[in-house]
């Protein structure tokens, strides 16, 4: 069968490319390997400048609406700020997924399920996907298969990333636990390398979970019953126990070749500061449909367009938060009391995770500082470098 798009995934990035094209009159194949609703394993936090990038009504599907977090280092004492307005919707990615892939379908995409691609063929003005139900040409096609999708490894993009990964279980709601949950998040600082632990509210349960870079992911499991513990929940309560890889792209790496482009995770494009990927699923996917349609339109030939627009457009904003990450990793401890103490920089981090504010506004607001802020970055990065050599080191060893 023939289509103008064919779309591999269903997940946040690909349903959305695949509803701008429907909208746009594009004859839009969406494939995913797996049924819906299926879960994934996701803290599945929408934040408010997510959200306003998908351009939808997600009230449906949100299941609690955060005002503030409750941050701790090291799991010592904590302290709670709040804001007066929303920061960050909480799904399950059961339902969110499942809501988006629905309004693709509605506004004319096909959708099919249990269909995962098998082999791609680059033709001349076209690729060719083969599925276990069957052959279908587009002019285009978009990759949504996630970190470890076939889109990016059969033809060689995403070659090239810093991986991390987390471990998440729930807890179910229980006279024993505190309402005050409910519209606060726990953010715990400074315990896990490269990341951080987390208490997100969800309509049913508590989500925990642990994330951190690949070369501590030994830590993550006695780290998770910690953080359960420190909070007063029964670590043998945790259910749904579950692990997946957060992939963080390289600058630079190629995302694109001729009429294909992979997006969301498939691409790596996560924020290394909070370890969310759905915002920029939400804005890839977006800009890999503008430019599919230019090349439906025939004014490209390629999907070269959309590389562009990731790496001046979304790529920017990845690095700063790449260099916030590193220094705070540094240094947590004068980080988490400025937090407490310092409204203002409270006030800045609300901006950004609503989207008043970028990363780069931040960079511009703190002028030369900055500068001292690449300095820490980069020597936090070769002490991590270091770090990850010595782990490889050791593991040959034992080999």
């Amino acid at each position: 069968m023939k289509y103008d798009v064919i779309v591999a995934g269903g997940g946040p990035a690909g349903s959305t490319a695949g509803r701008v094209l429907a909208q746009q009159g594009a004859r839009v194949l969406i494939l995913d390997k797996q049924a819906f609703p299926r879960d994934k394993p996701c803290g599945g936090g929408v934040t408010m400048r997510a959200s306003s990038t998908l351009g939808i009504d997600l009230s449906p599907v949100v299941e609690r609406t955060v005002y503030g977090a409750r941050f701790s280092l090291r799991l010592g004492p904590e302290f709670d700020r709040r804001f007066r307005e929303p920061l960050t919707y909480m799904t399950q990615r059961i339902r969110l997924d499942a809501y988006l892939l629905e309004k693709a379908a509605c506004a004319g995409a096909d959708v099919h399920e249990r269909d995962g691609i098998r082999e791609i063929a680059l033709k001349d003005s076209s690729v060719e996907v083969r599925t276990d139900e069957g052959r279908y040409t587009g002019c285009v096609l978009i990759g949504a298969d996630g970190a470890n999708g076939v889109t990016g490894r059969l033809l060689g993009l995403r070659s090239e990333y810093k991986e991390a990964v987390a471990l998440e279980g729930n807890i179910p709601w229980s006279p024993a636990v505190s309402r005050d949950w409910e519209d606060l998040v726990a953010l715990d600082l400074g315990a896990l390398a490269g990341g951080y632990g987390w208490v997100f509210p969800k309509g049913e349960h508590l989500n925990v979970g642990v994330g951190a870079w690949k070369y501590a992911s030994f830590t993550l499991k006695p780290k998770l019953a910690a953080i359960a513990r420190r909070y007063g929940f029964d670590e043998g309560s945790l259910e749904n126990l579950r692990g997946h890889h957060l992939p963080v792209r390289i600058p630079g790496t190629p995302i694109a070749r001729g009429p294909v482009a992979v997006v969301g995770d498939a691409a790596g494009l996560v924020d290394p500061l909070t370890g969310e990927g759905i915002h920029m699923a939400f804005a890839s996917g977006r800009l890999a449909a503008e430019s599919a349609l230019r090349v439906l339109g025939g004014s490209a030939s390629g999907m070269e367009a959309y590389q562009q627009a990731v790496d001046t457009q979304l790529q920017p904003e990845l690095n700063v938060a790449s260099q916030l990450q590193e220094v705070f990793n540094f240094a947590p401890p004068p980080f988490v009391a400025l937090m407490q103490r310092n409204r203002r920089l409270w006030h800045l981090f609300c901006y950004i995770i609503r989207g008043d504010l970028t990363y780069l506004d931040f960079v511009r607001m703190i002028g030369p500082l900055h500068l001292g802020i690449r300095y820490l970055a980069s020597v936090s990065q070769r002490q991590r470098m270091s770090r990850v050599d010595a782990g490889l080191i050791r593991m040959a060893s034992v080999r």
